[in-house]
């Protein structure tokens, strides 16, 4: 570290700052996505974050704390009261680069999840870490190694949302052929734990995938990949010792249920990136933590488009879908679908100031015996002030 300072103490402005802070109203019709007796809820927040940077000629760091408080204190309103801190640290060589992200927050399990937790806002505690470490073996092959754990903590015993606290740790690893100055092909493995805190259920995944690239024009990208995964469920069945006469304190394990998940997962995507007009457009299939029992299988496909119309004016438009499928007790799916559609726009009155003006649409419907369906409807509008890179 003194080494470090020594050598950035004759180099110009390696810490800097770039903060910003912004004052937001937001109206949504069905926030909490209730079937029955919707209530709409307005909300004003400040919003504030200050990314930090230490630039080095091989090694880059940063940190970027934000924070959004609103008049409500509840985790159930729009965007919830959150913070998040979040770091990075990447070193770079001649063949390789490695990376570190941390992050942690604490908000709503309810923020753009796409998830349903019975219309009751519970405040989330997450955390997480991933380290990346990219290596060139030859001008044309890449090796990857990637790492990750995270674990949410959730402010409610469960029993009226459904969510379990959970931890999962993941490993994988991709070698990445360019096949020619366009194009390249990828073969990728990893594996992963779930584990619910409860020390109840858990899943462990194992996936196998192939993937495709190619610079189709100068604007126009694309990228595929197709591969199998399969995910082990495991939960323990307990008995009350009550019931059964024994003077035993506390619940009785009688045993576990073990049940699986196999089938394919995919990823396609095509982008273009233009002088005035961007788009973009993807359909994958994972499986990912959610926070119920097991792991979920998730289906999304999105499309987004913006269109830059002046230095001062830039319009957005984006479209999403995703399905989530989750494996109850008794083994069947518990599957939660959620279509949201966005319009915005974004004025930069100066460089330094920006407003933005943003309507949603919301849809969510459960696959149960009788079908429940919900919707909700919102504006927002948010003035930003972005200051300049300040030298520290």
């Amino acid at each position: 570290m003194a080494g470090i300072l020594a050598y950035s103490a004759g180099r110009a402005g390696p810490l800097s700052m770039e903060p910003s802070v912004g004052l937001s109203t937001e109206y949504s019709s069905n926030p909490y996505l209730e079937s029955e007796a919707a209530r709409s809820v307005t909300d004003e927040a400040l919003v504030a974050n200050a990314p930090i940077h230490y630039d080095l000629d091989a090694a880059h760091f940063s940190l970027t704390p934000s924070v959004r408080y609103a008049d409500s204190s509840s985790y159930a309103s729009l965007a919830s009261n959150y913070f998040h801190l979040n770091g990075n640290a990447t070193f770079s060589g001649d063949l390789s680069t490695l990376a570190l992200t941390t992050a942690f927050g604490r908000d709503s399990s309810l923020f753009q999840s796409g998830l349903s937790s019975n219309g009751i806002g519970v405040r989330t505690d997450s955390s997480s870490a991933q380290l990346d470490w990219q290596r060139y073996l030859t001008q044309r092959t890449i090796l990857t190694l990637d790492a990750g754990w995270n674990r949410v903590l959730y402010n409610d015993n469960g029993l009226s949302t459904g969510l379990v606290d959970y931890r999962y740790v993941s490993l994988a690893s991709s070698l990445s052929y360019s096949v020619d100055e366009r194009s390249n092909a990828q073969i990728s493995a990893n594996a992963g734990q779930y584990t619910a805190l409860n020390g109840i259920t858990g899943s462990k995944n194992y996936g196998l995938q192939v993937g495709y690239g190619r610079q189709l024009t100068e604007i126009w990208t694309m990228s595929t990949s197709l591969g199998y995964t399969r995910a082990d469920n495991s939960e323990k069945i307990f008995e009350d010792p009550s019931m059964v006469g024994s003077t035993q304190v506390g619940p009785i394990l009688l045993g576990t249920v073990e049940s699986s998940q196999t089938g394919p997962v995919y990823s396609a995507g095509v982008s273009r990136r233009g002088e005035r007009v961007d788009i973009s457009a993807s359909a994958s299939r994972a499986f990912v933590p959610s926070g119920f029992q097991f792991l979920s299988r998730q289906d999304v496909a999105s499309l987004s488009l913006t269109y830059t119309y002046s230095e001062r004016w830039k319009y957005n438009a984006k479209l999403n879908y995703q399905e989530t499928a989750t494996p109850a007790a008794n083994s069947e799916l518990f599957t939660v679908h959620y279509f949201s559609g966005q319009l915005s726009a974004q004025w930069y009155w100066t460089p330094q100031w920006i407003i933005s003006l943003q309507t949603t649409w919301n849809q969510l419907r459960y696959d149960v015996a009788v079908p429940v369906s919900a919707q909700s409807t919102g504006a927002s509008l948010q003035i930003t002030r972005q200051f300049l890179r300040i030298d520290l």
